[in-house]
């Protein structure tokens, strides 16, 4: 994790290279995508999502937060949307949703 840190802080000290300030971004993005999916699976597990549809449900609610985040610069992420969002997405899905308990 220091190597990821520092790798970032050397990479966003360049400010006038486009380039390591887009691979900062990608950088912090990938993280924080890691982060929230090992938050999610926990989340979505707990919501009663199929073992095996939790990874799949996961990255269909992490693009519609990315998305989110994208369209209006603001990103809620709590455990209320959370479950909102996976809903959405096993339904997308054609999976039925989970029963609320």
């Amino acid at each position: 994790m220091k190597k990821l840190v520092f790798t970032l802080i050397s990479l966003t000290a360049l400010t006038g290279c486009d380039v390591a300030t887009d691979m900062a971004g990608e950088a912090i993005k990938g993280e924080i995508r890691t982060q929230y999916l090992a938050q999610c699976e926990g989340i979505a597990e707990n919501s009663g999502i199929a073992a095996e549809r939790v990874g799949a449900a996961c990255d269909c609610s992490a693009d519609e937060f990315a998305e989110d985040l994208e369209a209006d610069g603001q990103l809620q992420v709590d455990q209320a949307r959370i479950e909102e969002v996976l809903k959405i997405c096993v339904q997308d899905s054609g999976e039925a949703a989970p029963a609320e308990g």
